[in-house]
């Protein structure tokens, strides 16, 4: 077996540099419905790819931000604040739980409310995000702030 070395930011920004070239909103859609490419079926390959395309879509989209609730009665809501606020389809509550471990693993916050400043290589540029973490008895919810387009 191989071992794998690349880090989770790493392979996030090779999601969003896989995905680049691909209408992210049809591939959040299937990344939702748990539709990963990855035969091993790893949740943490599907945890990541919804986390790229959803960066992707709201970096297309020119976002102010986007964000994942899981509330403790395990109904995600997965918003997207552009040129107006709307839903799109969530994943489940096992991958929005690995999406939000991911993301805390990428920054390093372990504080029930926490923001860090991320940047992510994308191709030859780069995008400045802000993850805003906030954790509490009713649920945890991940943001990423996007930076004025």
């Amino acid at each position: 077996m191989i071992k794998d070395d690349r880090n989770y930011h790493q392979r996030l920004q090779e999601f969003c540099d896989c995905y680049l070239e691909t209408d992210p909103k049809k591939e959040l859609e299937k990344a939702a419905k748990g539709i990963s490419g990855d035969p091993g079926r790893n949740p943490d390959e599907l945890a990541l790819k919804f986390l790229g395309l959803g960066i992707f879509y709201g970096a297309s989209e020119k976002a102010k931000n986007i964000s994942i609730w899981r509330p403790k009665d395990g109904k995600v809501l997965f918003t997207i604040e552009a040129k107006g606020k709307y839903q799109l389809l969530p994943p489940g509550p096992e991958i929005t739980d690995r999406i939000i471990s991911i993301a805390r693993s990428i920054t390093g916050a372990d504080q029930d409310m926490a923001e860090v400043p991320v940047s992510l290589g994308l191709r030859n540029d780069r995008i400045q995000l802000t993850f805003r973490f906030n954790r509490t008895p009713d649920g945890e919810t991940l943001s990423i702030l996007f930076p004025d387009f």
